[in-house]
């Protein structure tokens, strides 16, 4: 009997196709590079293509990842273009576009960033034509609308990395005032990434205690917490200002989003 259960039936043929996980970030400025070391030590991709018009920079940083992929598995990283990716890439993630200077709002840069999507998407939608896209590129959330529509793709496979960032650092705040790990915090920021978002205090919980009573009004220890929320939305002004441009939260945001 137990032979007849686990003997194959030769007439069922199990054919098993195992596709490699792959992945290409355009754009390996301070932003790209800080996607691309969060994925590969998280283990997001099997094959990674990194593109970047600075060609020779762009090698010195793939070889600076790859003699660090013993420590991580086995993770194939080069640096090329879209056209390497080949047409079972999965996922395009797009950092390129104009920094952000000091005194800059993001949207000062919707402008130029538009100029290099033109030509940029062109690229994607002939050489990635059935991967998912994810915007990172400030303006974020008009940036994501330009790359939907020039890009024709249904909506669910264009998707920007919106306010994660926002709502990671308002929970990273939150949860130094109150003094606990911040990861039990829940709290979010919804709208636009920028100057005109907004926190949904109704819904911020410790451990799934509201933060705020049945009423909607703070409780007296938590009556100042607005000025956090402060701190949340010129958080990219003030690091911009000390080192001229946020990378590491966002790299770990936008792995968070393609996990």
């Amino acid at each position: 009997m137990f032979e007849t259960l686990f003997t194959p039936n030769p007439s069922v043929e199990a054919k098993v196709s195992i596709h490699p996980r792959k992945g290409v970030i355009i754009g390996a400025g301070q932003v790209g590079m800080a996607c691309a070391y969060s994925m590969i030590i998280q283990n997001c991709f099997d094959e990674l293509v990194l593109q970047d018009i600075q060609t020779e920079r762009l090698q010195g940083e793939v070889m600076d990842l790859i003699h660090g992929t013993p420590f991580i598995g086995s993770v194939n990283i080069k640096a090329g273009t879209v056209t390497d990716a080949g047409q079972d890439a999965d996922l395009v993630i797009i950092t390129t576009g104009a920094s952000q200077k000091p005194g800059e709002s993001r949207l000062d840069l919707v402008e130029r960033n538009v100029v290099i999507f033109k030509s940029l998407i062109a690229d994607v939608i002939k050489y990635c034509p059935n991967a998912t896209l994810l915007v990172v590129s400030n303006p974020v959330d008009i940036m994501t609308y330009v790359t939907l529509k020039l890009s024709g793709f249904p909506a669910a496979r264009v998707i920007g990395s919106g306010t994660v960032l926002d709502s990671a650092r308002f929970r990273t705040l939150l949860a130094e005032k109150m003094g606990i790990d911040p990861r039990s915090v829940h709290a979010y920021i919804i709208g636009e990434h920028g100057d005109s978002e907004v926190p949904v205090w109704s819904k911020v919980n410790v451990a799934g205690m509201p933060l705020y009573n049945e009423q909607g009004s703070p409780s007296p220890d938590n009556a100042n917490l607005n000025e956090i929320f402060e701190h949340v939305k010129n958080a990219a002004y003030e690091i911009i200002k000390l080192k001229g441009c946020t990378s590491y939260a966002i790299g770990l945001a936008t792995t968070e989003i393609s996990s």
